[in-house]
This record gives C-alpha cells, sequence and structure tokens, in this order.
C-alpha cells in the first residue's frame, strides 16, 4: 500500500486544496522531492511552506503514523531531516531522535487509483496483470516505452559482458568467447558454457584452433564429457588428444554434473552444442575484432556467415557418445542463430559502443535487433494477444524485460503502463 501512497504524492494525486497537517496548520506543497529507491527516506529534497516558513527537508511515507515506531525510525538518525510524514491512518505522534516532534499530513489518494493499484498489483490472475486494459494506452506513448525498455535491456546485458571484460582485463577478444560460448547453452545449460570457457583459456585454444579434431577435443574435454571408458572409436581418439592437450596446459574440467540434459531437445544437448561451438571457433576465434570490422550495409549477412559452419562428420548421426542415431543436421536452426546473436553480439556491440562513446556501435545493436524476427514466446505472444504490436527483435527484447522486471514482480507502479492506467481517473 505504501507504493500507491509513494506514486500519488510524486504526481500529487490527491485534492492539494486548503492543505492542512494533523495539528489543523495550514501548509503548501512547493516541491514534492526527489524519489528515493534506496535505503533513507522516500522523498529527498522537497519543500513545504508551513505559517509563512518555507522548510526544507525529506519525506517519508507510511499506511499508519505508528509505522515510524515500527520501522525504528525514531532511532535512526537518517530520518532526522524529515519535515513532513504522509500517512493514510494518523494513529500516533513521531518524534526525532532528540526528542523534537515531527509534522504529519493525512494524504487522501482517490478510491479509483487505490482500487486499480488493487487489482494489478493483487487481484489480476493475468500473466499481464493489465492485459485487458492495454489497448487503452496511445501507440505514440506505448513506443515510447518500448525504446526505454530495450535500452534498459541492452544495459543490464552489457553489463554482464563490461565485467567479463574486467575480468579479462581489457581483452575484448577473451570476454566475448566466453559470453558468445554462453549463448549456445540457449539457456538451460547457459552458465556451464560459461563456466566451460572460462576454464579454457582463449589463447590455449588458439594454439590448436587449425585442427577441428584438437578444438573438439579440448573442448569436450574440459567440458568433463571424456571421461567414461567408452570403446566408440571418435570417443577414443578424442580423449587421447585431450590427455595430451590437457597435461601440455595443466588444465582443470569443469565437472560432468553441471549439465543439464533433462527435457533437453537433442539437438541441443551439450555434446553437439559444443561440436558446433567448436566449428564456428575452428572458423574464426577472434569473432568479436571480425564484427566490430563490419560495414552496416552488410553486417547482418556477414554474421551469419559466421554460422555457416561443418562439425566433424561423426555429428551427422549422432547426439552424444550414444550408438548410431538417425542422420540429422548439424546445422545451427535459425532460432538459434538469432538467439545467440541477440544474447552476445549485440549486447557485446552496445558494451563497446558505450565504453568507447562511439554511437555507431549501439546504432548498430539496435539495427540488428530492429533485422531478427521477434521472438515467439509464452511473455511476447501474451502482450501481442492483448493489442501490443510487435514486428521484431526489437518489440519482443523490450516486452521480455517488460515482464520480467515489471510483470512478474508486480511492479506496476514503476512501469509506464501501470502508471498511465492507475492515473487515468
Amino acid at each position: 500500500m505504501e507504493q500507491i501512497l509513494q506514486y500519488a504524492w510524486k504526481y500529487r494525486l490527491f485534492n492539494q486544496s486548503d492543505l492542512r497537517t494533523t495539528d489543523g496548520h495550514n501548509f503548501e506543497i512547493l516541491d514534492v522531492g526527489i524519489h528515493n529507491s534506496d535505503g533513507g527516506p522516500d522523498f529527498f529534497n522537497a519543500k513545504i511552506k508551513y505559517n509563512d516558513t518555507v522548510w526544507a527537508g525529506n519525506v517519508e511515507i507510511h499506511n499508519n503514523s505508528s509505522d515510524w515506531y515500527l520501522h525504528s525510525h525514531h532511532k535512526d538518525k537518517k530520518y532526522d531531516s524529515v519535515i513532513l510524514n504522509v500517512v493514510t491512518n494518523h494513529d500516533s505522534e513521531i518524534y526525532r531522535t532528540n526528542g523534537d516532534k515531527i509534522t504529519q499530513f493525512i494524504i487522501d489518494v482517490p478510491s479509483k487509483i487505490i482500487n486499480d493499484y488493487k487489482f494489478l498489483s493483487n487481484e489480476s490472475k493475468s500473466l499481464i496483470p493489465c492485459s485487458m486494459r492495454l489497448c487503452e494506452i496511445p501507440s505514440i506513448y506505448v513506443e515510447d516505452w518500448k525504446t526505454s525498455l530495450v535500452s534498459e535491456r541492452l544495459n543490464n546485458k552489457a553489463d554482464h559482458f563490461r565485467n567479463l571484460v574486467d575480468h579479462f582485463t581489457g581483452d575484448w577478444n577473451a570476454a566475448f568467447y566466453v559470453l558468445f560460448s554462453r549463448s549456445f547453452g540457449t539457456g538451460i545449460n547457459s552458465d556451464s558454457f560459461e563456466r566451460l570457457t572460462r576454464a579454457t583459456p582463449l589463447n590455449f585454444l588458439k594454439r590448436h584452433i587449425d585442427s577441428i579434431l584438437q578444438t573438439e577435443a579440448i573442448l569436450l574435454g574440459q567440458a568433463g564429457l571424456l571421461d567414461d571408458d567408452l570403446q566408440l572409436a571418435y570417443y577414443k581418439i578424442l580423449k587421447r588428444e585431450y590427455s595430451i592437450l590437457k597435461s601440455k596446459f595443466s588444465l582443470k574440467p569443469i565437472e560432468r554434473s553441471s549439465w543439464q540434459f533433462f527435457r533437453l531437445r537433442p539437438t541441443a544437448f551439450p555434446h553437439l552444442r559444443i561440436a558446433m561451438l567448436s566449428a564456428v571457433l575452428h572458423k574464426n576465434t577472434d569473432i568479436f575484432s571480425l564484427i566490430t570490422e563490419l560495414k552496416k550495409e552488410d553486417m547482418f549477412e556477414n554474421i551469419n556467415k559466421l554460422f555457416k559452419i561443418t562439425p566433424n562428420p561423426y555429428w551427422e548421426n549422432h547426439y552424444n557418445f550414444n550408438e548410431n542415431e538417425t542422420t540429422h543436421s548439424v546445422s545451427l536452426g535459425r532460432q538459434t542463430i538469432n538467439s545467440i546473436i541477440i544474447n552476445s553480439i549485440i549486447p557485446a556491440l552496445y558494451a563497446y559502443g558505450e565504453h568507447y562513446n562511439m554511437v555507431r556501435y549501439k546504432d548498430l545493436a539496435f539495427l540488428l535487433l530492429e533485422k531478427i524476427p521477434y521472438e515467439n514466446n509464452l511473455y511476447v505472444r501474451n502482450f501481442k494477444n492483448s493489442g501490443i504490436e510487435i514486428t521484431n527483435a526489437y518489440d519482443s527484447q523490450a516486452l521480455i524485460q517488460l515482464f520480467k522486471e515489471y510483470c512478474q514482480k508486480k511492479k506496476c507502479m514503476y512501469c509506464r503502463f501501470g502508471a498511465k492506467l492507475i492515473g487515468k481517473c
């Protein structure tokens, strides 16, 4: 409930004529202050005019006056700067740590705003709480929010890449090798792919990258997938190669138990995905340097050429190290390629542009999103069925961010759609 009170105070969604404190004194709100989402009072640097005197300080919001004591603010000097306590129920006088009394105000929020908020945050059973009312929001407002959400999502993803760059002391190619490999895990095994490539330095891999056999051997071995005593000819060759390379570079593999197999389609099995990754790296190791040198006009086409690979023929009728399976494609599917671009190449370009203050690379990240078809998952379909126009990955990435960071967390007050709907009195 405090969220809606903060929202009402921030946007002055209450009757502001003849404002009176709980002591009966008239006052005027000159500035509601700056909303604070961290520790301390709810609003900083507010200004109110009280008895012909302008007070500057902080504002705290509570359901009940007595929450002041429940939250131990009376013992916390951070709250001595509070000039006004805004409540819906005045059930107690409150004081600073030095014993000075704090002025209070009972806020009267319109019932429609409260009811809308309760419905969106608690009562709606829909995956997207406001789905039935999204059609009320003007398209220009929707597009503006999408733009902010895409930037928000790209920044979140770019943060992970920036951390990798720091970890590899500014080596963008080594950092990208990890991020790129991570995207081959398509969610369920992403963390395991990252652990694999962190445990297998790129500079070691480069020394044997001319051999697709040795590239596969080092990655499959480091993945803990060559620890069995199998008699398959290809398996024995890989195991022998890995034994030599492991000793040469003093490598330590990750545990086989790191990998998830349950409910995976065979084409997503770690063995096959590692073989595909090996084929891509065998073709180009310093992928990020290659990408940053591409021209805007043919960038999308040339990025897709990276994925035209030919793994070892063994994988044409195997998904792992079992006996022969039916013959199948060893090419990465279109959706998988798009997912890899979205989750590695695009955030890396965005982070690179941010780091060097080069707008060109950030623009290329957005351009790639606009060229890729939208992701057809449960969240995106729900927004589409609610009337939101979706044409490409730019739109779907915005809506995935909206669902995961706002809808799922019931942060309707911080969502521009929720704020717009709640504010319509």
